[in-house]
């Protein structure tokens, strides 16, 4: 009797429970149709109370277990949406709800939160209380959020490492070229940048490989997912210098949803920004092919001035960047197309610096460059706990011509035509098996043919060099490893082919009697090597240590060129790396070992590399002995906003040849001699950062130091000379400082100011020359008397030194003002070199010469611009 009661209790208390209702559905946006994530969904019963709550999902779908829904509504809310109410009286499950597209204007609060969180590895910045009203771009915020630096180039890095990833969402859409990201992305799209130290991209590779690289992931706002962003701006003016129209305009697109993410960017100006480092990719490693351009003729450049101030340009950039998910991974293509046509002029003054009295060459340089590019990556990848598959095809085609003409000493006009084609394809597939072991299968195959034609037309002749290089190069490789408590053992070996042919004919040499030697080259530097690679690591509570111990042999053929080689290789590494705790990590990397000479240096003729220079190559296949030292600290404390990272390294390297220089009459010649040449280098560097947030700013400071002792050789007219008289012991040794601060005292005023102090010397046989010393000062003032009105004032102050105690000062006032309509339409005018500065003075060493040139300046410049957003 007792156990039918028990049973009867059971069945009438499970009642309710089975008698749950399911309110499903899915919340969409209206009228695309696409779905919406993390909307809120409450469920009212008949009194309106709230009794239950979801939030949609990935692909808006919601699902509620409740009691009954007589006479009960569900509500749906999402910021940027108007809210929607349903009766669920009577209606069929599963739901789908549209939500409308609605805009409201809040109450003005006061609200004091964390600028800077962080959570394990994970440092989360927030946007907003970084960003100033004077941003376009999510990279405009960036610079100032301590910690990350962005370089001018547009590499980013984390505690003065460069990231190894660069994520929207979680997803690697653009790869290593996020510059088209951080140009592009309006940073009100953004609400937080996320850095995660210590990340290890490969999921298969956690706990067995040790990573101290950081990667970067942007969060977006709510509004901007799960739907095109779409932004661009159309400009037109004048210009007094270069005299005529200029242009600025730009279209932005962005979609970034559970299952596809793509960036379109289209570009185009003739106003002095440099469109092509924005598609670099800054992951990418050097080419196994390994060739380089001989015909070194290039239109002068300016290193202290900011090149929007010195560039002459016509540019444009095409780019288009998709991801799609797929079921077992994913799918990404990258096309780039890229122009820039740029002029320049220039006058220079060359000071060789030889033992028996200086030569000096004067010429004054007027040219023009065009170059075309067009690139194309296509990745299939699997990034799973278990399997990673990774096959890459990727093709870059440029075209470079240029023409440089000039008068002076040597007058004459050069024209160079120097295409390069590459294709390579990398395919890695890694098993990871009983969880503590892994095996990897890698190929790598490259191609590249990068010919290159030189013209020269001299009162003395027209000399033409054509040169043909072409290289193919294999890397097929295999590895195993395994974990055992805390230590990771492996081995990979391989082989890797190099098969690389070197044409060159120079039929007709200036002031041949004068020159002497070989004008034609006619080889090939092949080789092959077999490799193996052990590895350790051990893992300590705090600790890593690492061991590479790589040891290999290679056979060497040079088609009679040279006489044909083999050799071993053994390059030892260790690294140790600590955290004491989350906030200091400290990492100390020693190397040694041997390496092969440069191939590309193996020519025994004469190779043309401009109007008055020409190199030789080496008659014997050499190697160098190198070591190295380096070590590095960084330090953050978040809840104060504090970042901290210093490195420094030495390194000793050892060759048996000796870069030489030569004057025959006003022509050089750069060859290699065999001379023992031991070089070493100091760096040292390092950055503070600090969140000042009494004024919503920030603060950093960073400073450098380098030393290099190397040696050279240098005759003048081919003379023979004292044994030992012609090396030119030099010691380069430079340093720099600088600070940057921001901030917002006001609601009116905001403000963002830089200086960097930089001074170097350069020392010959132990005769010192004059310190010379460059300052560079830049302030943007940003002054908002409305909410709709926007007055930037800019100022750039530069002061370098000519020679000892000659100095050269120049100041550039720019401005612009902006109107802002409602938040998605801007008109602004902006006035540039406000006091129309034609041309610009500096003066560079390097190891055997000084270098004066004169700059033209781009003049006074009025633009007017449109600005919409989606």
């Amino acid at each position: 009797m007792k156990q039918l009661i028990l049973a009867c209790l059971i069945i009438f208390a499970s009642l309710p429970a089975m008698a749950q209702v399911s309110v499903s559905g899915r919340v969409v946006e209206a009228p695309s149709g696409e779905p919406i994530t993390g909307a809120s969904v409450i469920f009212r019963n008949a009194e309106g109370k709230i009794k239950k709550f979801a939030t949609s999902d990935v692909d808006g779908n919601f699902t509620l277990s409740v009691p009954s829904t007589a006479g009960c509504t569900i509500e749906v809310s999402m910021i940027s949406f108007a809210k929607k109410s349903v009766g669920l009286d009577g209606v069929k499950f599963p739901l789908t709800i549209s939500l409308e597209s609605s805009s409201f204007e809040l109450k003005e609060v006061a609200v004091k939160g964390q600028r800077i969180r962080e959570q394990g590895d994970t440092i989360t910045y927030s946007v907003g209380s970084f960003a100033q009203a004077q941003d376009r771009t999510i990279g405009d915020v960036l610079k100032r959020m301590p910690g990350i630096n962005v370089e001018k180039s547009g590499k980013i890095q984390y505690q003065g490492e460069d990231i190894n990833k660069f994520y929207i969402e979680g997803s690697d859409l653009l790869g290593g070229k996020y510059g088209i990201a951080t140009n592009g992305i309006n940073h009100d799209d953004v609400g937080a940048v996320e850095v995660m130290e210590n990340h290890q991209p490969m999921q298969v590779l956690a706990g067995i490989n040790f990573s101290d690289k950081a990667a970067i992931n942007l969060k977006l706002k709510n509004k901007s997912k799960a739907t095109w962003a779409v932004h661009g701006d159309a400009g037109g003016g004048y210009s007094s210098q270069p005299e005529g129209g200029v242009w600025d305009g730009s279209i932005f697109a962005m979609a970034v949803m559970p299952s596809f993410q793509n960036i379109t960017t289209l570009k185009s100006n003739n106003t002095g920004t440099d469109l092509s480092t924005q598609s670099t990719d800054f992951f990418s490693k050097r080419r196994n092919t390994e060739l380089s351009r001989y015909v070194d003729i290039a239109l002068p450049t300016v290193p202290s001035l900011n090149a929007q101030r010195t560039l002459f340009n016509r540019s444009v950039l095409a780019s288009t960047n998709t991801l799609r998910k797929l079921k077992n991974g994913e799918f990404k293509a990258q096309l780039d197309y890229g122009f820039n046509r740029v002029t320049a002029s220039a006058a220079n003054v060359t000071t060789y610096f030889l033992e028996n009295g200086n030569r000096v060459i004067t010429e004054n340089r007027d040219g023009t460059e065009r170059t075309h590019s067009l690139s194309g990556k296509f990745i299939y990848e699997v990034n799973k706990r278990t399997t990673f598959i990774n096959n890459t095809l990727k093709t870059d085609i440029d075209w470079d011509e240029i023409t440089l003409g000039m008068t002076g000493s040597i007058p004459n006009t050069q024209s160079a035509s120097l295409p390069d084609y590459y294709v390579n394809n990398n395919f890695k597939m890694i098993k990871r098996f009983r969880q503590k072991h892994l095996v990897t299968f890698q190929s790598i195959n490259e191609w590249e043919s990068l010919p290159q034609t030189l013209n020269v037309d001299l009162t003395a002749g027209r000399p033409e060099q054509h040169i043909g290089n072409h290289a193919f190069f294999t890397h097929e490789s295999a590895a195993y490893a395994f974990v055992l408590k805390g230590v990771t053992v492996s081995l990979e070996g391989g082989i890797k082919g190099y098969f690389r042919s070197l044409t060159s004919d120079l039929p007709e040499l200036p002031d041949n009697d004068m020159i002497p030697g070989e004008s034609v080259n006619a080889v090939n530097t092949n080789y092959l090597t077999v490799y193996a690679t052990p590895r350790f690591e051990y893992w300590m509570d705090r600790v890593n240590f690492s061991l590479n111990a790589p040891v290999s042999f290679a056979r060497y053929k040079f088609n009679k060129a040279i006489a044909d080689r083999s050799e071993a290789y053994f390059s030892p590494s260790l690294s140790m790396t600590w955290k004491p705790n989350s906030r200091l990590s400290m990492s100390l990397h020693g190397s040694a070992g041997r390496s092969p000479m440069d191939l590309s240096l193996i020519h025994p003729g004469y190779i043309m590399t401009s109007y008055r220079s020409f190199t030789q190559g080496v008659d014997d296949f050499h190697t160098s002995s190198s070591q190295s030292i380096s070590a590095s600290v960084s330090y953050r404390k978040t809840s104060n906003g504090l970042f901290a990272n210093a490195m420094a390294s030495q390194r000793w390297s050892h060759l048996p040849y000796t870069l030489s220089q030569q004057l025959f009459g006003d022509y050089i010649v750069y060859s290699y001699s065999t001379a023992k040449n031991d070089s070493r280098s100091l760096m040292a560097m390092g950055s503070v950062g600090k969140t000042l947030d009494f004024m919503r700013g920030s603060i950093s400071i960073n400073g450098s130091f380098s030393r290099r002792e190397s040696q050279l050789i240098s005759m003048a007219d081919g003379e023979a000379q004292a044994p030992g008289s012609a090396f030119v012991e030099s010691v380069s040794t430079g340093w720099q400082a600088g600070a940057s601060v921001s901030g917002a005292p006001t609601k009116w005023l905001s403000f963002d100011y830089a200086l960097r102090f930089s001074s170097n010397r350069l020392t010959m046989n132990e005769i010192n020359a004059s310190w010379l010393t460059a300052m560079t000062n830049r302030m943007l003032i940003n002054i908002m008397p409305h909410k709709k009105w926007e007055w930037h004032i800019i100022g750039d102050h530069y002061r370098n030194e000519l020679t000892a105690d000659n100095f050269k000062s120049i100041l550039l006032l720019d401005t612009k003002l902006i109107y802002k309509l409602n938040r998605r339409i801007e008109f602004s005018a902006s006035l540039t070199n406000i006091c129309n500065k034609r041309s610009y003075n500096y003066t560079t060493y390097n190891q055997l010469s000084s270098f004066e040139s004169q700059r033209n300046l781009r003049g006074r410049e009025l633009l007017f611009s449109l600005f919409l957003k989606k």
